[in-house]
């Protein structure tokens, strides 16, 4: 994630404990009640609790544990053959999409779900866009390449594709940053219209939830107001409220 994903991440954090906080008066209007949890499903896709069925053997609890390793260990090797080729990219190395190989298993193994699947399908295009190169120069082999997308590919499948309803459509598995996306879009919207039910009635909870919808990072604040030619003092800024 970058620092405006993280940013609005927390904000998201904010918001779930704020509901939890505030739970009386989010029950006290079922309508809005209905839209609280629906936003809370969608944060937990980011939070690596998205929906499962509601009986998860153990056998596929395992399945998923050991796919993940060796799929780890396919990628760690490949991530650090597709540094160093960006590094020595010609005729001037490419140091951005080189930032982005986590090169460690460590830094898989830090990482959800669905996160692990979405960054190992990335690697896993990426090492076939530069297969030759890789193969030539950075030692894989042809069998690396096929058993990196094979590997990456049985991993997704392991992983219930969670299904959330937002507006008409739905996200189904999807990546890190549409998930995001979404989630960004149904709390300016429709949780935004919510809480203009809780106003009259309830204006602590109103208020507080106001409050928690504010994007904490200073840089955050401070590219998006430059972006919009506004002020950079934050929280009356309409991109960074609720």
């Amino acid at each position: 994630m970058n620092k405006d994903q993280i940013a609005r991440l927390l904000r998201h954090r904010k918001v779930k404990q704020t509901l939890a906080d505030y739970a009386a008066a989010v029950a006290s209007v079922p309508a809005f009640a209905g839209l609280s949890a629906q936003y809370l499903a969608q944060l937990g896709l980011l939070d690596g609790a998205a929906t499962r069925n509601a009986v998860t053997s153990e056998g596929a609890t395992q399945a998923k544990n050991t796919a993940g390793t060796a799929l780890i260990g396919r990628l760690v090797r490949a991530a650090n053959a597709l540094y160093l080729f960006y590094k020595a990219a010609t005729p001037a190395p490419n140091l951005e999409e080189a930032a982005k190989m986590h090169l460690r298993p460590s830094d898989y193994r830090r990482l959800g779900e669905l996160e692990l699947a979405t960054a190992a399908a990335d690697l896993a295009q990426r090492v076939t866009t530069h297969k030759t190169k890789l193969i030539a120069d950075y030692g894989l082999s042809a069998a690396n390449v096929t058993a990196l997308a094979a590997d990456a590919q049985a991993f997704e499948k392991l992983l219930e594709a969670p299904q959330l309803a937002i507006d008409a459509g739905k996200i189904k598995g999807g990546t890190v940053r549409l998930t995001l996306s979404a989630l960004n879009r149904f709390l300016k919207d429709d949780l935004r219209a919510g809480l203009e039910l809780l106003k009259e009635n309830q204006p602590a909870a109103y208020a507080a939830l106001r409050e928690a919808s504010q994007v904490d990072d200073a840089a955050y604040r401070k590219k998006k107001a430059k972006r919009g030619g506004g002020a950079t003092t934050g929280k009356s800024g309409p991109e960074n409220q609720v």
